[in-house]
C-alpha cells in the first residue's frame, strides 16, 4: 500500500490498573483479575508501565536489558503477556489497535501466504466513538481503534486484497475477526441466514461480546428527568369506553387451557366488532391499573399494567386505525391508558388508509382490516433507565402483549392477528409523532367474530 513499513507494538488496555505487593502482581480491568507471583522487579515495573501505551517487543527487551534484567526476565516478561489475553492490546502503528473487549478475547495472528486474498468481513463496520474511529464486528471479541491512515487500506479491503499488500495490518484485522480469507464467510452455513443488522442486535443486546454499558444504568439520572410513567393524551375529540365487570367476565371465561389451545391468527371475520367489545378489549389487556411513585431503587414513576413490561416501565403506546367497528366512527385513535378512553387523531384518510392497506400486505392480503393496533415505543422512557437492552426490552414487551391481546380476544371471541411487520415511518406520519423519539414497534389486528363462528 506504500509508505513505510508499520510497526507491530503490543500494550495494555488504558482501563488496566496494576499494582504488585508481596510479591504479587496484580492487573485489575473490566474483565476481572490476573494475578502474576515470582515477577522479577525489572518485569513489573515494565508491566506498570503498559496501560494506555505501546512498545515493540523487541523494545521491551531493550529496556528489560538497559534496567538490569537479562533473557530470563525478558522470557519470563513474554509469559507474564501470554497470560494477558483480556487486556493486551495489539497494534500495528500508525495505522490501527486491536482492543479486547470481553473476558475470553484471544489475538491469535494467522498463518497467511502473501498470494492469500483478505477482504472486510460482511459483519463488520465502522462508527464514530469518543475519540475517532472504531472498526467494530459482532463476530469479533475486539474492537479496532482506526487512524486516517488506515482507511484507505479498509476501503480497497472491500474487495479481496493480496496479503502481501499490507501483511503486518491484514494480520492483525484477520486476527481480530474483522477480515476474512477467500470466502470462508460465504461458506459457513452457521453465518449463511444472518443479516448484518440481525447479528449485530443479537450481539449487542445480550452481554458476552461487548464491553459497552449494559442493564440498568439509569444513564440520565442526574441529567434529565424521566418522562412520566403516562403520557398525556392527546387534544382531541374523547371516546369514553365500556370497562368491564372483571368478576363477570372471569365468569363467562372459557377455562385458560380452553382459551390457550384454541388461540389462532385469525384473518377472516363475520362481522365487526362493537365499540363495547374494543372498550372491554383494552381494559382487559393494556389499561393502567394504578400508578406507582418514586421509590429507593425505582427513581422514577412505574405504573401497573395486565400484562408486564420490564421494570415496570411502560414504554408502549397504543393507537388504533379503525375501518369498521359498531359504534365508533372510523379514523384513528390513540388509547389513553389510563382514562380507559380513546381520543381521535386530526390524521389525514389516505394515511389511515395507507395503515390499512400495509396492514392487509402483512397478512398476505388475506385480511381485510377491521381495526388494527399499532404499539409505539417512547423510546426516551426506556432508554433513560437501560442501556444496551432498552430496545431489545421494547421489543420483548411488544412480545407479551400481542399474547396478551390474543388471548383476551380469543376468550371474548374476537379474531386476533399478531402482524409481522409494518410501517414505522407511515405510522409516525399517521399519529403525529417524531420518528426518532416515538414509533411503531409492533401491529396488530382485532377483528369482529371468526368467520363460520356462530356468534
Amino acid at each position: 500500500m506504500g509508505g513505510p513499513a508499520p510497526l507491530p507494538m503490543v500494550g495494555l488496555r488504558a482501563d488496566a490498573a496494576v499494582e504488585s505487593a508481596d510479591g504479587l502482581l496484580t492487573i485489575a480491568q473490566p474483565f476481572g483479575t490476573v494475578g502474576l507471583r515470582g515477577l522479577p522487579p525489572s518485569v513489573a515495573a515494565l508491566l506498570r508501565e503498559l496501560p494506555g501505551t505501546l512498545a515493540g517487543r523487541d523494545d521491551l527487551a531493550e529496556r528489560l536489558l538497559a534496567a538490569g534484567g537479562g533473557s530470563h526476565d525478558a522470557a519470563l516478561l513474554y509469559l507474564a503477556l501470554s497470560r494477558l489475553h483480556p487486556v493486551l492490546v495489539h497494534a500495528v502503528e500508525p495505522l490501527l489497535r486491536v482492543v479486547p473487549i470481553v473476558r475470553d478475547a484471544r489475538f491469535e495472528p494467522p498463518a497467511l501466504a502473501p498470494e492469500d486474498t483478505v477482504r472486510l468481513s460482511r459483519f463488520a463496520f465502522v462508527r464514530r466513538a469518543e475519540r475517532g474511529l472504531v472498526l467494530e464486528s459482532p463476530l469479533s471479541r475486539h474492537r479496532v481503534t482506526l487512524s486516517e491512515e488506515a482507511m484507505p487500506l479498509l476501503a480497497a479491503l472491500g474487495r479481496p486484497v493480496l496479503v502481501k499488500e499490507a501483511p503486518e495490518a491484514i494480520g492483525h484485522l484477520v486476527a481480530a475477526g474483522m477480515a476474512v480469507v477467500g470466502d470462508a464467510e460465504e461458506r459457513d452455513p452457521a453465518l449463511r441466514g444472518w443479516d448484518f443488522h440481525d447479528l449485530l442486535f443479537h450481539a449487542r443486546s445480550r452481554s458476552g461480546r461487548h464491553d459497552q454499558p449494559f442493564g440498568a444504568t439509569f444513564r440520565f439520572l442526574d441529567v434529565t428527568p424521566p418522562e412520566p410513567a403516562v403520557r398525556r393524551p392527546p387534544e382531541g375529540a374523547v371516546v369514553e369506553l365500556h370497562a368491564p365487570c372483571l368478576a363477570e367476565a372471569a365468569a363467562a371465561d372459557p377455562p385458560f387451557t380452553t382459551v390457550l389451545e384454541s388461540r389462532r391468527s385469525v384473518r377472516q371475520y363475520a362481522g365487526p366488532p362493537t365499540l363495547r367489545q374494543l372498550g372491554e378489549l383494552l381494559y382487559r389487556a393494556a389499561r393502567v391499573r394504578r400508578v406507582i411513585p418514586p421509590q429507593p431503587g425505582m427513581p422514577y414513576e412505574a405504573s401497573s399494567r395486565p400484562y408486564p413490561g420490564g421494570g415496570a416501565v411502560y414504554e408502549l403506546e397504543l393507537y388504533l386505525t379503525v375501518a369498521r367497528c359498531e359504534g365508533l366512527d372510523s379514523g384513528v385513535y390513540h388509547y389513553d391508558p389510563l382514562g380507559h378512553r380513546l381520543v381521535r387523531l386530526p390524521a389525514r384518510p389516505e394515511d389511515a388508509r395507507a395503515m390499512l392497506d400495509t396492514a392487509s400486505l402483512a397478512t398476505g392480503g388475506t385480511a381485510d382490516p377491521q381495526v388494527l393496533i399499532t404499539f409505539t415505543s417512547r423510546f426516551g422512557r426506556m432508554s433513560w433507565k437501560y442501556s444496551g437492552v432498552a430496545y431489545a426490552a421494547t421489543l420483548k414487551t411488544a412480545g407479551v402483549l400481542y399474547q396478551t391481546l390474543y388471548l383476551v380476544a380469543t376468550a371474548m371471541g374476537l379474531s386476533p392477528c399478531g402482524l409481522g411487520s409494518g410501517d414505522s415511518d407511515l405510522a409516525a406520519r399517521t399519529f403525529g409523532l417524531d420518528w426518532a423519539t416515538e414509533s411503531s414497534v409492533g401491529d396488530f389486528l382485532i377483528g369482529g367474530p371468526p368467520a363460520g363462528s356462530d356468534s
